[in-house]
């Protein structure tokens, strides 16, 4: 069996106390050689016991570092892990997932067997943090396309794929080197510009849909509706910070439903046609959302769902394309 190369796992982290257990539990259960690799939390300074769980299990497990990062900035975080790490290999875990005992070893293999592959991840399923209806719906349209749009690594793939991004990512270390580190500019999809920056420079980022984890999403409505906003400013007001476009067509739909709807609102009582029309989007509109939450309320045996359904993937659009908007619009 060819030998592993040294691999260094970089975690982002800021209380989360109510995950990192488990989270650790998931990663030191890994079947990846004990002596090829290291794990490196960057923790923001939490203050809700986050620290002191990880202290504990860094005294029975010299593998485990923890690392401060006073400003809890998401990309200082990963810099700060990728510039301490000593392996071959950097990859990137979330805290608020779960990862199979294989999955360190089946990302390593396949940026093996890929060469030209500069980062390989597997697909993102969701599970609902508890059994409330809306914490469901909300898991439930996170690997729906009406939600996720074409995104494979949250959507699912038939096969090993080339694709614009995915979850976490295992890079080669030299890429750092080539291109750069994580923009310390982008509180949030600093990852999405990294790895359009990697795709520019000739880089390939490889989709193994054999590899998974799974990813707890923001259960709170208020925490959801928040979530999707701020992901949707950033996506747009990131672009405007680096000077080049960071995101997908995908990015741009929720965008464009919600300055349709803004457009009808204002035009509409003044042009039949425009209500004709608006009529008609909205119609269709509500055919496609109602048809998709049939069938995953009976796909999960849940009647509840026709209801929820609709209103999640609702909330997610016009959440995302006012975000989408403001991104654009907000001054430097």
């Amino acid at each position: 069996m060819t030998r592993l190369p040294f691999l260094s796992v970089v975690i982002p982290c800021w209380n989360e106390a109510g995950f990192v257990a488990a989270f650790l539990d998931s990663v030191l259960a890994n079947d990846y050689p004990a002596d090829r690799f290291e794990i490196l939390l960057v923790d923001g300074m939490s203050d809700d016991g986050t620290r002191e769980i990880v202290r504990k299990y860094a005294e029975t497990e010299p593998r485990l570092r923890l690392i401060d990062n006073p400003g809890h900035s998401k990309p200082v975080a990963l810099n700060q892990g990728i510039l301490e790490s000593r392996g071959d290999v950097v990859i990137r875990l979330d805290v608020h997932a779960s990862y199979q005992n294989d999955y360190l070893r089946r990302c390593v293999q396949g940026l093996m067997a890929h060469p030209d592959a500069d980062n390989v991840g597997g697909i993102r399923r969701a599970q609902p943090r508890d059994d409330n209806l809306i914490s469901r719906a909300i898991s439930l349209a996170n690997t729906h396309p009406l939600a996720a749009g074409n995104a494979k690594y949250r959507i699912g793939a038939a096969g090993p794929r080339w694709v614009d991004t995915v979850f976490g990512g295992c890079y080669r270390k030299e890429v750092f080197d080539r291109i750069g580190l994580f923009d310390e500019r982008l509180d949030r999809t600093q990852d999405l510009e990294f790895n359009q920056r990697l795709r520019a420079s000739g880089g390939k980022i490889l989709l193994i849909p054999d590899i998974v984890c799974t990813y707890y999403p923001r259960g709170d409505w208020r925490e959801f509706v928040e979530w999707t906003y701020r992901s949707a400013y950033w996506a747009f007001r990131g672009s405007r910070i680096v000077g080049r476009w960071i995101g997908s067509w995908r990015n741009c739909v929720p965008l464009g439903f919600v300055v349709g709807l803004a457009g009808a609102a204002a035009l509409g009582p003044h042009s039949k046609l425009v209500r004709q029309v608006a009529g008609t989007v909205l119609g269709t509109y509500g055919g496609i959302v109602l048809a998709a939450s049939a069938r995953v309320a009976s796909r999960e045996r849940d009647p509840r769902l026709l209801v929820a359904m609709p209103v999640v993937f609702f909330a997610t659009h016009v959440a995302y394309g006012v975000g989408s908007a403001v991104g654009i619009l907000e001054r430097p």
